[in-house]
């Protein structure tokens, strides 16, 4: 096996089921996601009517079986690459997330789109990514010199908040909420929200236009180290994604825009956990089984961050 070949095969699996969320949301923005209203079968059939609507939602079942193969192959080959204990540790990890991802999958459907369950089956995937994209990090080895911990901590503490927001996002997206401030940057006129839906838009609105400027914080406080790149490619997709989620609002949600939007959060959220593990957020655990197994082989240099 060519020793390029795990690092390659990961790195697609994280270009796919990047593509996969993002295509999870076009199914949520066309409608599709009871155009195939049994599973995992589609109308009782392995192959569909083929109808545009189911065209889509049997489209994104394929991908995510294609997906979820190419992330148990990457889990195998990565433990066995790099050998430290919470490495296999986290493949394990991601293998019961995949477990419950694809269970939620199923009941999203037969329960007819459950508000809930589908935003949790979206929260499900924001952690898988994030697992994949810290299994195929530099962990284990030193953070890079002059990373200060203030850094750190705000990266720490974005993707908590982050998390948060991404997570209400889907869930104002699958409550139907999009509109339930049809106006910006008031609440159909008025300064305060009225009624549950536009009270979760107007906090899903303005917690995105408050973490624009403490990425732009976090970027400043990293600019003199070598993650500079990387902390300001977290600001530039942050004013990308508050850019889009306005447009969204002013072009009456436009499926495009909808789109756009979340793939831009799908990215930003990707973009700040490969920051985290460059600045060593991830370290103490690796730490900490390193001491436990002083034998154990150090793990194999993963591409650095920057």
């Amino acid at each position: 096996m060519s020793a390029s070949l795990p690092r390659t095969l990961a790195w697609a699996t994280v270009v796919a089921l990047f593509a996969l969320m993002t295509l999870g949301n076009i199914v949520s923005a066309t409608g599709s996601g009871l155009a195939c209203p049994d599973w995992p079968l589609c109308h009782g059939r392995l192959i569909p009517p083929l109808r545009p609507d189911v065209l889509v939602e049997y489209g994104h079942r394929l991908a995510a079986a294609i997906t979820s193969i190419l992330l148990v192959t990457t889990i195998v080959l990565t433990i066995r690459r790099r050998r430290a204990p919470v490495l296999r540790r986290i493949g394990l990890g991601l293998l019961v997330l995949l477990g419950i991802q694809i269970g939620l999958g199923g009941v999203t459907v037969l329960l007819r789109l459950p508000h809930l369950i589908s935003t949790a089956h979206l929260v499900n995937a924001l952690l898988i990514f994030a697992g994949l994209l810290v299994l195929q990090g530099p962990a284990g080895s030193a953070a890079p010199a002059g990373v200060p911990p203030k850094v750190r901590r705000l990266a720490v503490a974005g993707l908590v908040v982050l998390l948060a927001q991404l997570a209400l996002g889907g869930y104002v997206r699958h409550t139907g909420a999009g509109l339930a401030c049809p106006d910006f940057p008031l609440c159909s006129g008025d300064l305060l929200p009225r009624g549950w839906l536009a009270v979760a838009h107007w906090v899903h609105r303005w917690l995105g236009m408050t973490l624009l400027p403490f990425f732009i914080h976090l970027a400043l406080a990293a600019r003199r180290n070598p993650l500079a790149r990387s902390a300001w490619t977290v600001a530039a997709l942050g004013g990308a994604q508050v850019a889009l989620g306005i447009l969204a609002v002013v072009l009456q949600l436009t499926p495009a825009v909808r789109a756009a939007h979340a793939a831009v959060g799908y990215a930003l959220w990707g973009a700040l956990v490969w920051l985290s593990v460059g600045t060593g957020a991830w370290n103490a655990a690796f730490a900490a089984q390193r001491a436990a197994h002083p034998r154990l082989p150090e793990a194999v240099e993963a591409a650095p961050v920057s």
